[in-house]
């Protein structure tokens, strides 16, 4: 029954974790706005840095669970591929969003019902950190083929190859922006992973089992 409890509290926390990372992502500009300067983006791409953010956050208010607007861009060219690649990434975002959001639910049930005990906690955090070791191994082998087999299996095909003449927005997200947020998201995982082991090493507060 614990190891049960260990195995679907990682799974909320994993699920709501990268969720409220993609949220900070999403909301905050980070890591794109520091990354402009880091990657060169604007020298690579012609464009200035005002530009840029015009775009991007097009992109991102398109993204948003909240937005029912159809896809567009300010000032980059855009054809049918991008838009059916934006829309099949919305999908994602708002799965993510959605499990998230369970995740937390089933997390406040586990809390409340006094599953949390400090073996489960111990546990979750172990699984919960394996993640993101397991996340940067694949990419420190090879990034490129990790990001080229994410797409090919979740986007629809022949719709993530964007060609920069047609489709101006390549231009200005490079495969190493990408990197930073799936590096950014797998800090959460850390976070989250370490304060549960935390926990499970400390008195649990009165009310949960140990």
């Amino acid at each position: 029954m614990k190891t049960a409890a260990a195995l679907l509290l990682s799974v909320c926390v994993i699920l709501f974790s990268a969720a409220f990372g993609l949220a900070v992502i999403h909301s905050s500009g980070f890591p794109f706005s520091a990354d402009i300067a880091a990657l060169d983006i604007a020298e690579t791409s012609g464009l200035s840095r005002g530009e840029i953010l015009r775009n991007y956050n097009a992109v991102t208010a398109y993204l948003s669970p909240f937005s029912s607007d159809e896809f567009s861009l300010p000032t980059l060219p855009w054809t049918e591929v991008s838009t059916v690649h934006f829309a099949d990434c919305k999908v994602l975002f708002n799965w993510l969003y959605l499990l998230g959001a369970l995740s937390a639910l089933t997390i406040v049930f586990l809390w409340r019902k006094k599953l949390m005990s400090r073996r489960v906690l111990r546990i979750s955090g172990a699984v919960t950190l394996a993640v993101p070791a397991l996340l940067a191994a694949v990419i420190l082998t090879d990034f490129g083929a990790t990001f080229d087999a994410f797409h090919a299996l979740l986007f629809s095909e022949g719709t993530w190859l964007l060609n920069p003449a047609q489709d101006g927005i390549i231009r200005i997200l490079p495969a190493e922006f990408f990197l930073h947020c799936a590096l950014f998201i797998a800090a959460f995982w850390v976070v989250s992973g370490a304060a549960q082991l935390l926990l499970g090493c400390k008195k649990i507060k009165k009310g949960m089992a140990l």
